[in-house]
C-alpha cells in the first residue's frame, strides 16, 4: 500500500501526460550533445564520424525513460557543406517513440576567427504508445483502449555562431508541429539556446564554459556546466536548475576514439524515488575514401 501513490503517479505520467505530447529528454554531456540536437554543427574533421549514445534516466523508478541513439557525419570542406543522419529511439514506460532524420549543414566564413553555420534537418518519427499494456494501480486489469501507431514528419533546424574561442548556438526540433494542438500524434517544438567559452591555459590544459536553455511546451530548463581539458582526459561538473548535479568524464582513446560518461544526482522531487540518471557516449572516426588518390600521379 506504500507504493500507491507511486503507482497512481505512474498512471498519471505513462496515461494522462501522453494525451498531451511527448517530450524529449535532456541529454547531460553538454559539450558533446549540441550536435545530437543541433544540425548546424558537424565536425570538421575531414573523416566519418560515428556518435553512439546511450542514456538510461531515473535508475529504479518503474518505467522510466530509456534512450538510444547513433549519429553519422562527415564534412565535406571543398563545398563548405557537411551532412549528418540521426536515428533514435526512446522508451518511457509502453510509450515508445523512434525518429530518424537526414540534416545539411552550411558554413560561411566571414575571417580566420568569425565563422556562422546553418542547418536543416529533415525526417520522420513514430510514436507506438501500448495501452493494453497498462493497469489499473490496484490491480492487474489492463485498460480498455487498444494500442495505437503515428507516424509523422519531422523538421529541425539550427545555427551555430564561432567568434574565436567563444560560440553562441540555437536550435529547435520538430518545428512542423509549431502551432499545432498537442496531441498524442503531435511532439511539441524543443527549443535550445546555448552560449560558450573555451580557454587554453596552456598546451596541456583548458576549461570550457557552458550555459544553456531548453523549452518544451511549459517545461524549461537552465544548465550551467563547468569542464576541465587535460591533454587526453576531461572532467567536468553541471547543474541543472531543480533538477541535478551532474558528474561528467572523458577520455580520448586515441586520434580516433573516445568515451564520454555523466551520472545525474537529482535533486528534484523525483529524487527519493531514484539513484540518479546514467549517459554513456561513444565516438569513433573512420578515415573517409578520397576518389583523389586514384590519380596516377600517386603511382609516381
Amino acid at each position: 500500500m506504500k507504493r500507491k501513490p507511486l503507482y497512481i503517479a505512474l498512471i498519471c505520467w505513462s496515461f494522462v501526460w501522453p494525451l498531451s505530447a511527448q517530450i524529449d529528454l535532456l541529454l547531460s554531456n553538454s559539450n558533446q550533445n549540441a550536435h545530437l540536437f543541433n544540425p548546424a554543427l558537424i565536425e570538421n574533421n575531414q573523416k566519418i564520424n560515428a556518435n553512439m549514445l546511450i542514456r538510461r534516466q531515473w535508475i529504479g523508478f518503474p518505467d522510466a525513460p530509456s534512450l538510444e541513439q547513433i549519429q553519422l557525419s562527415s564534412f565535406f570542406e571543398a563545398h563548405k557543406m557537411g551532412l549528418k543522419l540521426l536515428a533514435q529511439n526512446t522508451t518511457t514506460g509502453n510509450d515508445l517513440t523512434r525518429r530518424i532524420n537526414l540534416a545539411y549543414a552550411y558554413q560561411v566564413y566571414f575571417s580566420d576567427h568569425i565563422q556562422l553555420n546553418f542547418g536543416l534537418a529533415a525526417g520522420l518519427y513514430q510514436r507506438q504508445i501500448a495501452f493494453s499494456k497498462l493497469v489499473f494501480a490496484d490491480g492487474s486489469e489492463p485498460l480498455s483502449k487498444t494500442d495505437e501507431t503515428y507516424f509523422r514528419p519531422d523538421f529541425d533546424f539550427g545555427m551555430h555562431l564561432f567568434v574565436g574561442r567563444f560560440e553562441l548556438g540555437y536550435a529547435i526540433n520538430h518545428i512542423g508541429n509549431i502551432g499545432r494542438e498537442l496531441v498524442l500524434s503531435v511532439v511539441p517544438p524543443h527549443q535550445h539556446w546555448y552560449m560558450g567559452h573555451t580557454a587554453q591555459i596552456d598546451q596541456s590544459f583548458g576549461l570550457t564554459t557552458l550555459l544553456s536553455v531548453h523549452k518544451q511546451g511549459n517545461i524549461h530548463h537552465v544548465q550551467a556546466d563547468i569542464q576541465f581539458l587535460f591533454e587526453h582526459f576531461e572532467a567536468g561538473l553541471g547543474w541543472r536548475y531543480k533538477d541535478a548535479i551532474i558528474l561528467k568524464a572523458g577520455l580520448k582513446i586515441n586520434e580516433s576514439v573516445a568515451v564520454f560518461y555523466s551520472y545525474d544526482m537529482g535533486i528534484g522531487r523525483l529524487s527519493n524515488f531514484n539513484t540518479g540518471s546514467h549517459e554513456l557516449i561513444l565516438q569513433i572516426s573512420f578515415e573517409r575514401y578520397n576518389r583523389l588518390h586514384l590519380s596516377p600521379r600517386f603511382l609516381d
